[in-house]
C-alpha cells in the first residue's frame, strides 16, 4: 500500500508539472503536430521587406506572422486581451531596413465594436514587443470611434517612421527617428486643413506636395507644404460615378496613386500628372486569365520595394508583377522542422499527461481501494467522483439549456430591432441618398441620432455589444450607407445572401450568423419602406457573440459555484453520516480487536439499539464461550512453537500447526547463519555426557536470544551450534553476528574467573534463494530447509580459522545491506570453496573482533584490498611485497601469511593452468 501510495503521490507531482508546461504552451494545442503547414484564416493587410520576408495580419487582425521567402513561418505576434476584456486588433504595419516591425495595434471594447485607445507599438526582428511609440486614447462620445481609431497608414522611410493622425478638421503626421537600440519620441511635422465637410478615410506620402488622402465622400486630395488641399480625383469630366470609391490607397515608388475601386471589381492606377487617365492593374478578367480568383471582397493592397503589388483578400495572398503577371496564391504558411518538432514535444507531454491521469485513477480505484482503507476514506474516493460528474453533467444540460434559451431570446431580441428601424430610417431620406457626397450630411447625422438614442437608452451589460447598420437598395444592389464600423465606405457594394435577399425581394426579416475580425456575429435583418411602400433599404442590429459568452460564462459560473456549494453540503452530509453510522462500528471493531489482542475480559458495549447492537451482544457471547477454549489451545500451541517456531508457520501461511501437512514448502529469499563451537570435538571429550548436554544448552541460551533479538528464526541446532534463518534484511542477520562476537569476549571473561579455558567459534552468512518445507513421513514431520545457501554457509563457517576471520560472509550479504557504512569488514577476494563450483567473493567482517585485532584489520584494510587485486590480476610481486608489509603491522593476520606464501610460489614458480585469479583454501 506504501508503494502505491508513494506512486500516486509521484504521479501527481508529474501531472502537476506536465500541466504547468502544457499551461504554459496551451496556444500550441490548436495546431495538430502532423501538421506541415498553417492556413490563412482572415487576412486583411501583407507588407514585405527588402529581404523579400513577407509579414501578414492573419486571424481575423489578432495575429501577425513573419514568413521568410519561401513561405516559411519566422514567428507570429498574437494579440492580448485587456484587463476588462477588451480585445486588441492589429489595423496596419510597417517594417524598417534592420528588420524591426510597426504596428498600430487597437484596444477595442469586451464587444468589438467601440475603440478605447490607440498605439503605435516596435516590435524588434525575433517578434519580441520592444516599446510603444504613440498613444491615442478616446474616453468620450465626441472622440468615438467605432473598430477603427484616428491612426493612418504606418511608414518608414529614409530611417524615419511616420503616421497620420485623424483629427477630424485636419490630418496631422508625425515623424520619429529609429534606430537598432532606441527610437524618439514622435514629433508633429506637418498639419494639414481639410476642406469644410470633408473627413478623412486614407492616407500615404510622406513629404509636402507628395502626401495625398482620400475622404468619406470619395475624393483623393494631395497636400501642399502650405497645408492647403487640391482634388487630384474625380476631376470633373472624369468617366466615373459618385460611387467609385478608392480604398486601400497607396502611393507606388514612382509617385503613382493606386487603389482598389470595389464598384467596379478592380485595383486602378492613377498618374497625378495625367489625372484623367485611369489604368486598371488588376481586374476580374485579367486575375482569370493567369489562373486566379479574385472576389475583389475585403480586399487589400501594398506596393512591395521591388514594385510588385501585394494583393490580400481573406484567405489568399497574390502579387502582380511589374510585368503584369499575377502569381499563383499563396494560402498558407509553412511550418518550419523546430516548430513542427515543438509541435510533437508539446502534443508527447499532453500524450504522457493522459496516460498519468488513466495510471492515477488505476492506483486509486484498483490498487488503493482494493486493500485495506477506512471505510469513509473509499465512501470518499468513489462518491466524490460521481458527485462530481453527475454535477458536471447536471450542470452542462443546465447551461446548454440556458443557451439554447439564450440565443432565441437574442434572436427574438435582434428581429425586433432590426423591425424597429422603420420607425428609426425614414425610407424617403435613405432613398434621397445618392452618393458618398452624402457622408455625415444632415439626412445621415439623423440617422446616426435616431439609432444611436434608442440603443443608448439602456447601457445596462444586456444592451451593450449591439451592432447597426443601415444599407441602400437600389437596381438589384445593397450599398452601405451607415455603420458602426469607420472602416466601412458609403455605397460601397455589399455582397448578395440568402437572407439579405429575402429581405429586399420579400419583404421579410431574416436572421442569420456571420464571422468577421471582432469576433461571431448573430444579426437581425428587415426591410425599410418609402412612403409608397417600397423597399428601399435595409435595416441590421447584431450582436457580438463574445457578448452573449459573456453573459454565459456568468451563468456557468454561478451555476458551478452554486453547485460546487451544493456539492460540497452533500459531502459534508455525507460524512457526518457516515461517521455516525460508523461511531457504532468503530466501538464493536475496538472491542473485537481488544479480544483478538488477548484481553478476553473485554465486552462489546453498543447502545444504539439496532443490528449493530445486536452483533455486539452475539460477539460477547462469542467471546465469552472461546475464552476458556482459546486459552487451552495457546497453552497447547506454545509447547508447540517450541518446536517448530511459529516464525516458521507464519513463512507456510499456516495458523496453526494443526494445519501443517507432508510437502508444505515455500521459496523464500533469506540470510542464512551457520554457528558452531571450534575444536568442541576435543572440548566434549573432557566432559561427562550430562555436562556436555549442560553446557550446550547454557552456550546456546547465551548467543540464541540475539538471532531473535534480530528477527532472526532458530531453524536447527547442531550440536555445537545452530543454523539461523533471517528473513528481513541482511543488516539484521550481520548485526546479530557481530553482537554474538561481542558476547563471546565477556563469555570467555566469565570463564577465565572460575578457571575454564576460553572459547572460539566461527559463523558463516550467505544470502540467497532457499525452499522452506516440512518433509518426512505421515508419522513424523520435520521442517526443514533445502537450498545450496546452507552448504556455502556451513563451508564459511569452516573457512573462518585458516582465514583468520571470526565472521565470514559474502559479496550477496554485501550487496544486500542498506547500511554497508556501519559495519566494518574487508574484501577477501575471489576464494574457492569447496564443493562450489564458481569462486565465491568472501569478507571478513571484523567489527566484532576484540580491540588489537579490529585496529590492526582497520589500520590494514585499504593495503590488504589492494593486495587482494594485485593478486587477482596476477601481479604476484606486488602483491607477495603489499601481504608482507601488512603481516608487518598484523602478525596475527592469517589470510595475509597464506595470500603471501601463495603469491611467493606463484612469483618463483608460476601459476598451474587452472589459476584464474582465486584462492583455494584447504
Amino acid at each position: 500500500m506504501k508503494k502505491s501510495i508513494a506512486a500516486l503521490l509521484l504521479v501527481l507531482l508529474l501531472l502537476g508539472a506536465a500541466g504547468t508546461y502544457l499551461g504554459l504552451n496551451r496556444e500550441s494545442f490548436t495546431l495538430w503536430p502532423f501538421h506541415k503547414s498553417m492556413p490563412f484564416d482572415g487576412l486583411s493587410k501583407a507588407i514585405s521587406d527588402g529581404h523579400n520576408n513577407l509579414f501578414v495580419i492573419d486571424n481575423a487582425k489578432k495575429t501577425i506572422h513573419k514568413l521568410n521567402g519561401d513561405g516559411v513561418l519566422q514567428y507570429s505576434i498574437t494579440s492580448e486581451t485587456g484587463k476588462n476584456g477588451e480585445v486588441y486588433r492589429f489595423n496596419d504595419m510597417a517594417v524598417d531596413d534592420l528588420g524591426y516591425l510597426y504596428t498600430i495595434r487597437t484596444l477595442l471594447d469586451p464587444y468589438g465594436i467601440a475603440v478605447k485607445s490607440e498605439q503605435i507599438v516596435r516590435y524588434t526582428p525575433d517578434g519580441q514587443f520592444d516599446r510603444s511609440l504613440f498613444s491615442q486614447e478616446y474616453n468620450d462620445a465626441q472622440t468615438q470611434r467605432y473598430r477603427l481609431g484616428s491612426l493612418r497608414n504606418v511608414q518608414v522611410h529614409d530611417g524615419m517612421v511616420y503616421f497620420f493622425n485623424d483629427e477630424v478638421q485636419q490630418l496631422t503626421l508625425y515623424q520619429a527617428s529609429v534606430g537598432k537600440e532606441e527610437t524618439s519620441e514622435p514629433k508633429l511635422v506637418y498639419t494639414i486643413k481639410l476642406p469644410q465637410n470633408k473627413f478623412v478615410a486614407e492616407a500615404d506620402g510622406f513629404k509636402p506636395g507628395e502626401i495625398y488622402y482620400s475622404t468619406r465622400s470619395g475624393e483623393i486630395y494631395r497636400a501642399f507644404g502650405d497645408g492647403h488641399s487640391e482634388l487630384v480625383y474625380p476631376l470633373p469630366g472624369l468617366d466615373r460615378t459618385r460611387r467609385n470609391f478608392p480604398e486601400s490607397l497607396h502611393l507606388d515608388n514612382q509617385g503613382r496613386l493606386i487603389f482598389i475601386d470595389f464598384n467596379n471589381k478592380m485595383i486602378s492606377r492613377l498618374d497625378p500628372a495625367q489625372p484623367y487617365t485611369i489604368e486598371g492593374l488588376v481586374t476580374e478578367e485579367k486575375a482569370k486569365a493567369n489562373g486566379i480568383d479574385l472576389a475583389f471582397d475585403a480586399t487589400s493592397s501594398s506596393i512591395a520595394q521591388d514594385g510588385s503589388l501585394i494583393i490580400v483578400e481573406s484567405t489568399q495572398i497574390n502579387r502582380r508583377l511589374p510585368d503584369g503577371t499575377i502569381t499563383p496564391s499563396m494560402v498558407e504558411a509553412l511550418y518550419s522542422k523546430p516548430v513542427r518538432t515543438q509541435l510533437f514535444v508539446h502534443w508527447s507531454v499532453a500524450v504522457v499527461a493522459l496516460i498519468l491521469v488513466l495510471y492515477a485513477i488505476k492506483l486509486v480505484f484498483f490498487n488503493l481501494l482494493q486493500r485495506r482503507l477506512p471505510l469513509m476514506m473509499k465512501q470518499i474516493l468513489i462518491l466524490v467522483p460521481v458527485i462530481a460528474a453527475s454535477m458536471i453533467l447536471l450542470s452542462t444540460v443546465i447551461y446548454e439549456s440556458f443557451s439554447k434559451k439564450m440565443e432565441e431570446e437574442t434572436f427574438s431580441e435582434l428581429i425586433l430591432l432590426a423591425k424597429n428601424g422603420q420607425n428609426l430610417v425614414d425610407g424617403d431620406k435613405l432613398e434621397s441618398m445618392t452618393s458618398p457626397l452624402d457622408y455625415n450630411g444632415a439626412t445621415y447625422q439623423s440617422f446616426r441620432r435616431k439609432i444611436q438614442s434608442v440603443f443608448e437608452n439602456n447601457a445596462s451589460d444586456d444592451n451593450q455589444g449591439f451592432y447597426k447598420a443601415v444599407y441602400k437598395y437600389e437596381n438589384g444592389v445593397i450599398y452601405r450607407i451607415l455603420e458602426d464600423d469607420d472602416g466601412m465606405h458609403m455605397f460601397n457594394p455589399f455582397q448578395q445572401t440568402p437572407e439579405n435577399q429575402q429581405v429586399v425581394l420579400e419583404g421579410k426579416p431574416a436572421t442569420g450568423q456571420w464571422q468577421d475580425f471582432s469576433g461571431e456575429w448573430r444579426y437581425a435583418i428587415a426591410p425599410i419602406f418609402n412612403s409608397a411602400g417600397k423597399i428601399v433599404g435595409v435595416f441590421e442590429t447584431s450582436k457580438n457573440l463574445d457578448g452573449i459568452l459573456k453573459h454565459r460564462q456568468a451563468v456557468l459560473q454561478s451555476i458551478i459555484r452554486n453547485i460546487a456549494l451544493i456539492s460540497v453540503g452533500l459531502l459534508l452530509v455525507l460524512v457526518v453520516m457516515t461517521y455516525v453510522l460508523l461511531s457504532s462500528i468503530r466501538k464493536l471493531r475496538n472491542s473485537v480487536g481488544e479480544i483478538a489482542k488477548g484481553n478476553w475480559d473485554t465486552v462489546v458495549t453498543i447502545n444504539t439499539r439496532d443490528e449493530v447492537s445486536d452483533l455486539g451482544d452475539s460477539v460477547n457471547t462469542m467471546a465469552a464461550r472461546i475464552r476458556d477454549y482459546i486459552t487451552k489451545v495457546e497453552n497447547f500451541s506454545q509447547s508447540y512453537y517450541r518446536f517448530v517456531p511459529q516464525q516458521f508457520l507464519r513463512f507456510l501461511n499456516k495458523e496453526s500447526i494443526l494445519e501443517v501437512e507432508l510437502g508444505d514448502q515455500v521459496e523464500k529469499n533469506m540470510s542464512i547463519l551457520i554457528f558452531n563451537i571450534r575444536s568442541f570435538y576435543l572440548l566434549s571429550k573432557k566432559l561427562t555426557p550430562e555436562e556436555n548436554f549442560n553446557f550446550v544448552n547454557s552456550f546456546l541460551s547465551r548467543f540464541g536470544p540475539y538471532v531473535r533479538k534480530h528477527q532472526g528464526l532458530m531453524n536447527k541446532y547442531l550440536g555445537a551450534g545452530f543454523m539461523a534463518l533471517f528473513p528481513n534484511q541482511a543488516d539484521e542477520a550481520l548485526q546479530a553476528c557481530v553482537e554474538m562476537r561481542k558476547e563471546l569476549d565477556l563469555y570467555n571473561s566469565h570463564r577465565a574467573k572460575v578457571g575454564y579455558s576460553p572459547l572460539d567459534f566461527g559463523i558463516g552468512l550467505h544470502k540467497g534463494p532457499l525452499r522452506l518445507g516440512i518433509i518426512g513421513e505421515q508419522q513424523r514431520l520435520e521442517g526443514n530447509v533445502i537450498s545450496d545457501g546452507v552448504n556455502v554457509a556451513s563451508m564459511l563457517e569452516k573457512m573462518t580459522e585458516p582465514l583468520g576471520a571470526s565472521i565470514l560472509i559474502t559479496d550477496h550479504v554485501v550487496q544486500s545491506l542498506q547500511q554497508p557504512a556501519a559495519f566494518q569488514y574487508r574484501n577477501l577476494g575471489l576464494i574457492q570453496v569447496e564443493g562450489v563450483k564458481e569462486p565465491l567473493r568472501l569478507f571478513d567482517v571484523y567489527q566484532g573482533d576484540p580491540d588489537t585485532i579490529r585496529v590492526l584489520k582497520e589500520k590494514t584494510k585499504t593495503l590488504f584490498e589492494q593486495a587482494v587485486t594485485y593478486y587477482q590480476v596476477g601481479r604476484f610481486y606486488d602483491a607477495r611485497e603489499a601481504f608482507l608489509m601488512v603481516i608487518k603491522q598484523n602478525r596475527q593476520d592469517k589470510a595475509a601469511q597464506l595470500y603471501f606464501y601463495i603469491c611467493d610460489e606463484y612469483f618463483q614458480h608460476g601459476t598451474t593452468a587452472e589459476w584464474n585469479g582465486t584462492l583455494s583454501v584447504s
